[in-house]
């Protein structure tokens, strides 16, 4: 009886222990446990210590950060990211951290393109997203991205998620607007929209004269007549010049507003990436009409008291950079400033109502219907638009653990899926979703709809430049611009060809290096 008794007592206590041992494993196999796993589409993460993120976009920073918070408080996976500052170049940045040990590495990154793709392609380092099959989710996610935004080297594989959709172009203060022309505002700046490049050189000399001495002297645009009003009221007295400047930031020119001349000969960034020597020779045209407007408007640039000067301290960074230069714009001291929706958060965190009323004029060059050889446009048509395209993917880091690489993947998921993730894109960031219908979508953002509004009206530019070899534009063309042209107070219709000629020979130097 007794060993029958102790018998009993050690059955009972194996089946204790068992017990206890499948209770646990179904804990550790709970999304939501606080091990830190994460599920989506059938496929854990497992238990991931933290999530590091590599964000290219500097001007999103502090929402970025704040997002990265949100969701380790959903899903209790710690995030780590780290954002670059504003305007500056993130590739070597980005090298050093791709260097280190494969678990010290971030799990996601951002790249710009197919330019940037093929180092990170070549290296093993980023993941092709139409292999992931284990995670239905996911999988479902990469198949939804329209064709033409795909990440793509062959048409078949893809290699990130869109970050947004962005636009650039001259961005003016509707009520600058309003305090300069004695009118109608709305019908003045649509006639801004469609004019003519000699109609927009006309009138940024007719603003520059007026900010000297205010008189009713009138303009043309469109076709249509327009009256400045007789003395300087409300923001236009805080005027010192046409255009907010950042001569200091080689990719303001070197990439965003030579990538607008590029669009007449390549239709996209394929086309350019594949581009022959013989295509190559048609950029004439349309770089030294780029050349042309890069001379108007760096010609007629606003300073923190009177108009700036082409020179050596036009190129210094700390007198006209990228924030001192949003700064001057946010202060009113410049009609017009070149830049994308992207830097709405910055404007709104200086001034808010006067984000409220930002939106976009076509940045124009000085084309011939000669000079267009991709697709159908007039000339009318090209400079009437803006370039509308993906900056940057979200790529996955194919050197992680499979675990990483899950939660890397559940992560995308949730920002572009969930009402709060996609929360964070449009409201947070101010950001256009990839994905956006611009028939339906209506952005609380002045800049943002803008863009939807040229999206809507069909026809915009696209972003061949991320097709040119990867350090062509700012680092190359972009610092030869800066130090042998931004310094000079006089161009010549011989500079508008030599900085063509230069723009074209290093790019025929690179595209097989």
């Amino acid at each position: 009886m007794k060993k029958f008794t102790k018998l009993l007592s050690v059955i009972c206590m194996l089946a204790v222990v068992i017990s206890m041992f499948s209770a646990c494993s179904k804990k550790n196999e709970n999304p939501g446990s606080s091990s830190g796993s994460s599920s989506a589409g059938g496929n854990t993460a497992g238990s991931v210590k933290e999530l590091y993120i590599y964000n290219s976009k500097g001007e999103n920073a502090e929402q970025f950060t704040a997002m990265c918070k949100a969701y380790e408080q959903a899903t209790g996976i710690k995030v780590r990211s780290f954002s670059i500052g504003s305007g500056q170049d993130h590739m070597e940045t980005l090298r050093a951290e791709m260097q280190g040990a494969a678990d010290a590495q971030p799990a996601i990154f951002t790249i710009q393109g197919l330019k940037e793709l093929i180092e990170w392609k070549d290296s093993g380092a980023a993941l092709d997203l139409s292999s992931v099959t284990d995670n239905t989710e996911f999988k479902a996610l990469v198949d939804a991205i329209p064709e033409g935004l795909r990440l793509t080297t062959d048409g078949t594989n893809s290699y990130g998620i869109p970050y947004n959709v962005e636009g650039y172009g001259y961005i003016m203060d509707t009520q600058m607007l309003a305090d300069l022309i004695d009118g109608d505002m709305q019908a003045a700046y649509n006639d801004l929209v469609f004019c003519s490049y000699e109609e927009f050189e006309a009138f940024v000399k007719a603003v520059d004269a007026y900010i000297k001495a205010p008189s009713a002297a009138t303009v043309t645009l469109n076709g249509n007549t327009y009256t400045f009003k007789g003395q300087k009221t409300g923001l236009a007295e805080n005027l010192t010049g046409v255009f907010a400047v950042a001569a200091s930031e080689k990719w303001t020119y070197g990439d965003h507003m030579l990538n607008v001349a590029i669009n007449a000969v390549f239709p996209n960034v394929a086309a350019a990436n594949s581009a022959t020597q013989e295509q190559l020779d048609q950029l004439k045209g349309p770089f030294s009409a780029f050349a042309r407007a890069l001379d108007l408007k760096t010609s007629y640039a606003a300073g923190d008291t009177a108009g700036a000067k082409r020179g050596n301290d036009f190129i210094v960074a700390t007198n006209y950079g990228y924030d001192s230069t949003l700064q001057r714009f946010v202060d009113g001291k410049a009609l017009f400033m070149k830049n994308g929706n992207w830097v709405a958060p910055q404007v709104s965190a200086l001034d808010e109502e006067k984000a409220s009323r930002l939106t976009f004029v076509p940045v124009k060059i000085p084309l011939t219907q000669e000079d267009i050889v991709a697709g159908d446009w007039t000339v009318e048509e090209f400079n009437s638009t803006i370039p509308v395209f993906v900056p940057m993917y979200y790529a996955i880091n194919a050197n992680k653990d499979t675990q990483t690489i899950a939660a890397a993947e559940n992560f995308l998921i949730w920002l572009n899926t969930t009402e709060e993730g996609k929360r964070y894109v449009t409201e947070d960031f101010q950001f256009i979703p990839y994905n956006a219908d611009p028939a339906t979508t209506t952005l609380s953002n002045s800049l943002g709809q803008s863009i939807l509004n040229f999206m809507k009206a069909g026809k915009t530019l696209s972003a061949p430049y991320n097709g040119a070899p990867a350090s062509w534009g700012g680092d190359t063309v972009g610092l030869e611009i800066m130090e042998k042209y931004l310094t000079k107070e006089t161009w010549t219709e011989e500079d508008y060809g030599s900085i063509a000629d230069y723009a074209i020979s290093k790019w025929k130097e690179m595209m097989n290096q």
